[in-house]
């Protein structure tokens, strides 16, 4: 592709965010049924990160997901992303429901502590969203501003410096993400810091698939997290903690996309052979850190810089540091105009 396609495959997302800036007014206005108390200035901001907590006690593993609960009390956190397979799911509405119930009552004491709980569904729980919507409703529901036939199931939020972006990547059949909405929201922002999640890694890692399955689509997908100075996606579905940097191949690794996969709530641990399979297009998939256990991601976001730690399970209801600690800083403060133009678009 030339440059100037790239360039012309762009401009969508620059007239959006001019768009914004001319009329000063989000194109995007975040609603949230759970509601936090905005951060204050100069304080750390720390959210845990960790998905596929589907198990045998009714659809969920309860001991690993309790023993996460009280983690995330106990780190502080003012919410937890859960990327997708909440539960073991069923084709059976009210098996399905019951399942989504024992989540969200094991989730409970995060709810009561006003701590954020922020799933997505993975291809274990979406075999009903009417299901979903029923369960995750009154003050369970999820921010409603997602688009049309994915509310509660695609939104996004802000806390104190942070825009958060949940991704449902099933409305459309497994592995696409709404990207004119998406374009929307990252057109509209003027938070310094955006944290993305989904189920489905978008570099293959353990299953083959995943976003990968749509790679011209996929690239679309990064391309656009890239250019809008995203640095982290969050994803679940392989049931390991995989940490991977995607090397755009400019020689400039700060400004590359880290993917971590954090599919560690409680389904049974994989290995991984250490190869990303797929279909990486012009990316290349450099790993940073890889485990087999249970365990989570904690974000810690203080002013510009943020640090991710994986906290690993080394005995009943302790969890440590358990080897990968990454730290970057936002180029800009909040309220800066985030235009992202870069000369040459990645990928084919």
């Amino acid at each position: 592709m030339t440059s100037m396609r790239r360039l012309a495959a762009f401009l969508p997302l620059l007239a959006l965010r001019l768009t914004a800036l001319l009329v000063l007014v989000p194109l995007v206005v975040p609603i949230q049924a759970q509601t936090a108390p905005p951060a204050q200035g100069g304080s750390i901001v720390r959210f845990v990160v960790a998905g596929d907590s589907r198990g045998d006690d009714n659809g969920i593993n309860s001991t690993i997901l309790s023993e996460i609960v009280q983690a995330t009390i106990t780190e502080g956190a003012k919410f937890i992303l859960m990327p997708g397979d909440e539960v073991t799911g069923s084709s059976t509405a009210s098996t399905f429901r019951s399942q989504l119930t024992t989540f969200r009552n094991t989730m409970q004491p995060l709810y009561d502590a006003g701590i954020g709980v922020y799933p997505v569904r993975g291809n274990h729980d979406n075999s009903s969203k009417t299901v979903w919507d029923a369960v995750f409703s009154g003050a369970y529901a999820l921010p409603g501003n997602g688009p049309s036939g994915e509310k509660n199931v695609t939104y996004s939020f802000t806390y104190g410096n942070i825009l958060v972006i949940g991704l449902d990547e099933y409305a459309s059949g497994g592995g696409r993400v709404n990207q004119a909405w998406l374009n929307a929201q990252l057109a509209a922002n003027i938070q310094p810091h955006v944290f993305v999640f989904g189920h489905m890694p978008a570099f293959s890692v353990y299953h083959p698939g995943g976003l990968t399955s749509y790679p011209a689509e996929r690239n679309v997908f990064w391309n656009s997290l890239a250019a809008a100075g995203v640095r982290i996606y969050f994803a679940g579905h392989d049931h390991l903690f995989n940490h991977a940097r995607l090397d755009d191949g400019d020689g400039n690794s700060a400004d590359d996309v880290h993917q971590f996969v954090v599919g560690t709530a409680g389904a049974p641990p994989y290995t991984w052979d250490g190869t990303y399979g797929g279909n990486n297009g012009s990316w290349t998939p450099r790993r940073v850190y890889d485990e087999s256990n249970y365990g989570y991601a904690l974000v810690e976001v203080n002013g510009l810089k943020v640090t991710v730690t994986w906290k690993h399970r080394v005995s009943p209801g302790v969890y440590q540091a358990g080897g990968d600690v990454f730290s970057y800083s936002s180029p800009l403060p909040a309220g800066s105009s985030r235009i992202y133009l870069p000369l040459i678009q990645k990928g084919p």
